[in-house]
């Protein structure tokens, strides 16, 4: 990709996100790939690269670690092991081992993944297992780098010996030690090393007193330490074994390293591919810290900016070295608009809109995700010009606008039609009018040849021009003119204004220069600056009523949401309501039964006469088939539809829900029903004419029974309504009720206490409390009487 300057990856920023991506890259050859990241023009390319990015990005967020940390860079000693009869020290050959491994052990984890991260597993197919070598390297090598004594049977054999000549060593030591000592002829009991043989420290008044030889003395010259004369022929023979033992652990290195040297190409590009993946983990790690999306690539030339973020300015946030909120940015130019001119106040984020585009593109381009909402379409581009303005050179003998000039020149000699060109403050550093006017011819010509320009600017000239040719759009940033501050929200469709007399007011020029200032400007660019202005505010108005609407529909949508979700979840448990009636109403059947028995069998056994048994029988008879006959209108019974089409006022079956109710209102295809009080919403074509539901007989859930000693409780019911009464006397009503409904073994009743100010409902919840017969208690669903009722069960 043609990129120019080449200060434009720092002053866009892009070579500070290299720099963050390498803090989070482990390893050198990762390191490297990342200095050297950059934007490229082949699509499959940028799409290839933007897959490996997503699918680690993924992995980094919800999978389990690679299989991989901190890795030594191995070329250094693959280099060295190139030459023939080379050897390698243990620790190199161990980092090389962990590499191998570290290929093998990433080569199975992507195949176990390969489902889910396709390209990265294809990627770490390349990789090459050496297991044989590994574990050559572990026979001979332990883990601390140690030769092992079985790496060879010579070794094996030298070490063995070596063993048995310290030990002689030793014993012959401590036997001269004991003697020396008790003649106090040492300055310390135990023995040391000196040129690498045993000896002991002797005092040196009495050294001639011990026969051997003298290899050093203390800094003091009080000790000297001698090699008794018994164990030279020992530390003799030692030296040389351990000399044949480095000679036996050289040729066993030297031959590892010869198998290293074999492999040597495939160690080298196991170490390239880990290093490639590393870099890959490194751009997935800050694209997550951003909490970046992978945009889509468009093959139009569309640029489309989904509340996009500076990154630098979100990176500098993260590290809380700025702590305002970063202004996303919006940002779109369809297939025929070529140029955006953007302009409003200074401070006002013009520059910062402009660089974003910038950063954000050579990002994507880079195999990059970036800081922007999941509706962000950017196409690829082969090449970037940007102009700053700010590449003066006291060296070079350029000023800022001769700088300017040479980026023009070279800008159009080196531009392709698929380019991207950044301009910042067009028309500044010369005359005005000169500035602005050879800028505009820039501007036709780049056009012209198909680039995509994005110029940020105060001159009105470039505004009109904008406004007039076909291919180019204005945009402003907004400025909030009540708080005389910029909001660094962009808007395209029209030109921004510099707000210059208004911020000069509020920083406090005196008013008098304002009023003369504004009279050289002249009236009718007066009157176009006050025009922006006044649909600047316009907008934003309506921006604001617009944003309110957005949160009203929300919020209906919202209840209407919750309005679905309790229809839902009513139908799905109207089964179950319905079962747990019919089983409540036949044990209430059953108990009665029972009971009714019971009192027969008192009645006989009081010696009653057969009329007053035989009538106590009929009236058990008579309410077992009431009971029984509500039962069977309790059961859902197939509601009988009609072809006719329904009309207001009809009883309708709505067919995706097996909900009936009354068609209350249609308006062409959409028709309201009333469904238990509930006005539900459907498609006319969804209901069905229904037959009207028969009344029904009101079911008792308790019983009556007539006896002789309590007419004063001949009824009872499973419902107790307090309401209107006060409290002791709902109290007493409800423990009478209570008595009652426990005698009589009732298990579910229902307390309606009303809504009103709680205090009865209060009442009513702490005697239920303080009832041992209570198992549960709580306020009924709401239809059911909801927060005016209490349903308990026994």
């Amino acid at each position: 990709m043609i990129i120019y300057p080449d200060t434009t990856f720092h002053k866009l920023g892009f070579s500070a996100i290299r720099e963050a991506i390498m803090e989070l890259v482990r390893t050198e050859p990762g390191r490297e790939e990342t200095a050297v990241l950059q934007p490229v023009s082949n699509p499959k390319i940028v799409a290839h690269e933007l897959q490996l990015t997503g699918e680690m990005m993924e992995l980094t967020g919800h999978d389990s670690a690679l299989p991989f940390e901190d890795l030594h860079d191995i070329r250094p000693y693959l280099k060295r092991a190139r030459a023939e009869n080379s050897l390698l020290d243990p620790d190199p050959i161990l980092n090389i081992r962990q590499l191998a491994a570290a290929a093998r052990n990433l080569k199975q984890y992507f195949n176990s993944r390969s489902e889910s991260y396709s390209a990265l597993t294809a990627l770490a197919t390349g990789l090459i297992p050496l297991k044989q070598l590994e574990e050559e390297i572990g026979r001979v090598l332990s883990d601390n780098g140690q030769v092992r004594d079985n790496a060879s049977s010579e070794l094996h054999s030298i070490r063995k010996e070596l063993g048995r000549l310290r030990n002689s060593l030793r014993t012959t030591m401590a036997n001269i030690i004991r003697k020396a000592s008790k003649d106090k002829l040492l300055a310390e009991t135990e023995p040391t090393i000196r040129n690498g043989r045993m000896v002991l420290p002797v005092k040196a008044e009495h050294k001639r007193k011990l026969s051997g030889f003298i290899h050093d003395e203390s800094a003091t010259g009080q000790t000297v330490y001698l090699e008794p004369v018994e164990v030279l022929q020992i530390n003799n023979d030692i030296r040389q074994t351990e000399a044949a033992e480095l000679r036996e652990i050289e040729r066993i290195l030297r031959d590892l390293t010869t198998k290293i040297r074999e492999h040597r190409d495939s160690l080298y590009h196991n170490s390239t591919l880990i290093g490639r993946i590393d870099a890959i983990r490194g751009r997935a790690r800050f694209c997550n810290s951003l909490k970046a999306e992978i945009p889509e690539i468009t093959t139009a030339q569309h640029i489309r900016l989904d509340k996009a973020r500076n990154p630098i300015l979100l990176m500098k946030a993260l590290k809380g070295s700025m702590h305002e909120p970063v202004i996303p940015l919006n940002l779109e130019l369809t297939g025929q608009e070529k140029a955006l001119i953007i302009t409003g106040p200074n401070a006002g984020g013009k520059s910062v809109a402009m660089k974003t585009a910038g950063l954000c593109q050579m990002m994507m381009q880079s195999g990059l995700a970036i800081p922007a909402g999941d509706q962000t379409r950017l196409p690829v581009f082969d090449s970037l010009f940007i102009d700053l303005g700010d590449d003066q050179s006291v060296e070079d003998d350029l000023s800022t606008f001769s700088s300017r000039l040479l980026w023009m020149r070279e800008t159009l000699a080196k531009q392709t039609a698929n380019a991207l060109i950044l301009v910042d403050e067009a028309g500044t550093g010369t005359d005005p009018e000169e500035g602005v006017a050879l800028y505009q011819a820039f501007l036709e010509q780049v056009i012209d040849r198909g680039a995509r320009v994005i110029v940020t600017t105060h001159h009105g000239q470039l505004k009109v021009f904008a406004n007039d040719h076909p291919d180019c759009v204005n945009g402003a940033m907004e400025f909030d003119q009540t708080q005389l501050s910029p909001t660094y929200r962009f808007t395209k469709g029209i030109p921004g204004s510099s707000f210059a007399f208004e911020i000069g007011g509020r920083m406090g020029v005196p008013a008098g220069v304002l009023e003369r200032a504004r009279k050289l400007v002249g009236t009718s660019r007066s009157r176009l600056e006050s025009l922006i202005v006044e649909l600047q505010k316009k907008t934003q108005e309506m921006e604001a009523a617009e944003l309110d609407a957005v949160k009203l529909k929300a919020a209906l949508n919202r209840e209407i949401r919750e309005y679905e979700e309790q229809n839902r979840v009513l139908r799905s448990r109207k089964d179950d309501y319905r079962k747990k009636a019919l089983d409540e109403a036949r044990n209430i059947v059953l108990g009665a039964n029972k009971r009714i028995e019971e009192l027969v069998e008192m009645i006989r056994s009081e010696n009653a006469s057969k009329g007053s048994i035989k009538t106590a029988r009929d009236q058990v008879k008579k309410q077992t088939g009431e009971v029984e006959q509500a039962l069977e209108e309790l059961k859902e019974k197939p509601v009988r539809t009609y072809k006719d089409p329904p009309v207001v006022g009809d009883t309708v079956r709505i067919s995706d829900s097996n909900s009936t109710g009354e068609l209350i209102s249609r308006d062409g295809r959409r028709a309201t029903v009333l469904v238990n009080g509930l006005t539900v919403h459907t498609d006319y074509g969804k209901l069905l004419k229904a037959e009207p539901p028969k009344k029904k007989k009101e079911l008792k859930a308790g019983y009556s029974l007539i006896t002789s000693s309590d007419p004063a409780s001949s009824s009872f019911s499973a419902s107790l309504d307090l309401r209107g009464k006060r409290g002791d006397e709902a109290i007493k009503e409800l423990t009478w009720y209570m008595d009652e409904a426990v005698k009589r073994n009732l298990h579910n009743l229902e307390i309606i206490h009303g809504k009103g100010d709680g205090i009865l409902k209060k009442l009513v919840s702490e005697y239920l409390a303080s009832r041992k017969e209570v198992k549960s208690f709580e306020l009924a669903p709401w239809e059911r009487g909801g927060p005016g009722c209490t349903v308990v069960e026994i």
